[in-house]
């Protein structure tokens, strides 16, 4: 009987210390589980939109709140019958301190890229997407205003 006892109490030891080991990886994997808020933005000679058609602009922004992971994928918006069907977009998204990031270029053979951050990262407040090519629309393609809330 003794026997039984020092087994059980050894097996529970080394279970004790192999959770105290893995308590940190558990905790950072149901930390890590959490799905990046997703955004789609379509972009095309017009402007940035949303999945419903609305536009973006200075008095309708997007609004983020601090420390959520975002994943904006642009979505190339050209119709088949526009003049700008032909045309290529890259969207650069830079915040006020002066990070970057750029999409690849977005046409019909292209029509979706991606980039990831973190919202306030920095203390970052602001972000501006806008086309960093020469393209039809050009001069709409500078109103998409991330604010960090």
């Amino acid at each position: 009987m003794k026997e039984i006892v020092k087994r059980f109490a050894t097996g529970l030891t080394t279970l004790a210390f192999a959770a105290a080991l893995a308590a940190p990886a558990l905790t950072y994997a149901a930390g890590s589980d959490k799905a990046p808020l997703e955004i789609k933005v379509r972009v095309s000679e017009k402007g940035f939109f949303d999945e419903k058609g609305k536009p973006y602009g200075g008095k309708r922004m997007l609004q983020i709140p601090k420390d959520t992971m975002v994943k904006i994928t642009f979505v190339f918006g050209e119709d088949l019958t526009s003049l700008a069907a032909g045309d290529t977009h890259q969207i650069a998204l830079r915040a006020e301190d002066g990070w970057k990031q750029e999409t690849s270029p977005l046409w019909m053979m292209n029509r979706e890229s991606t980039v990831s951050f973190l919202a306030g990262e920095k203390g970052r407040t602001q972000y501006r997407a806008y086309c960093i090519l020469d393209c039809i629309g050009m001069e709409h393609l500078t109103n998409l205003i991330i604010q960090v809330i």
